[in-house]
């Protein structure tokens, strides 16, 4: 029980910490969005898997698949791969320039949030054209 407190307050100073630092990435110009992709780098850094859920439009798409919750928390470390998540740690997001919406780049892959009435949300994964 120890173990499990000591990984909550570790968890809880990263994201802290993530949510003080400053996002270096220059396309980030909706200070909504700031806020939501530091929560979403610290939920990924640390596999947190409800927490990228809740973060979540379903269904989701990825690639070609339409995914509902429970397909998505399976598939979430296919999703966030170790090369996944080094890249979304140094990531800078790009916004679009015709709707709310941001995009992250990882080699031949697209990350897509789009903003809701609820705020940012991750909604889909495609392979970049």
């Amino acid at each position: 029980m120890a173990k499990k407190g000591v990984k909550l307050l570790i968890a809880t100073v990263l994201t802290l910490l993530v949510a003080m630092t400053p996002i270096k990435g220059a396309g980030i110009k909706d200070e909504s969005f700031a806020p939501f992709w530091a929560q979403f780098k610290t939920a990924v850094a640390s596999k947190n898997r409800e927490a990228i859920a809740a973060m979540t439009k379903f269904p989701f798409e990825y690639l070609s698949d339409s995914l509902t919750k429970a397909d998505f928390m399976k598939k979430c470390d296919a999703i966030f791969s170790a090369k996944v998540q080094r890249c979304l740690r140094d990531a800078k997001p790009v916004k679009a320039d015709d709707r709310d919406s941001y995009s992250v780049f990882c080699g031949q892959t697209i990350f897509v949030f789009e903003k809701g009435n609820g705020g940012y949300q991750f909604t889909d994964v495609g392979e970049n054209d």
